[in-house]
């Protein structure tokens, strides 16, 4: 149950938004070998800096159960590679934050992942 959150300064609309979100979840089913059904993604736009500097930017924070922490490299290169097309963000101004969530710290539908 992968949740794909975006920060950017970029002001998109909500079609284009909506478009990178969907490549985002895509790509995070396909590269952690989710069904997508499960895979949540939420775009936030906000007032940042990068390097002193408004240029686009992002930061992505990637939560998810069982992350493969010796696979980061290759999630990163993906996922910035699928926001830089999408949303004209450059990857080396793009953050990402992964965090591996314990099953029982994790609830969905009534329950806790097992």
């Amino acid at each position: 149950m992968p949740l794909i959150q975006v920060t950017s300064n970029l002001s998109l609309s909500d079609t284009e938004k909506n478009n990178a979100l969907k490549t985002l979840s895509q790509a995070v089913a396909e590269l952690l070998n989710k069904p997508e059904h499960v895979v949540m993604t939420s775009w936030t736009t906000a007032k940042m800096t990068m390097g002193g500097t408004e240029a686009p930017t992002a930061f992505i924070d990637l939560r998810a159960l069982r992350m493969p922490s010796d696979d980061t490299e290759r999630l990163s290169k993906e996922l910035c590679e699928r926001l830089s097309l999408t949303a004209e963000i450059r990857a080396d101004r793009i953050f990402i934050n992964f965090v591996d969530i314990q099953p029982s710290n994790w609830g969905w539908d009534g329950k806790v992942s097992s």
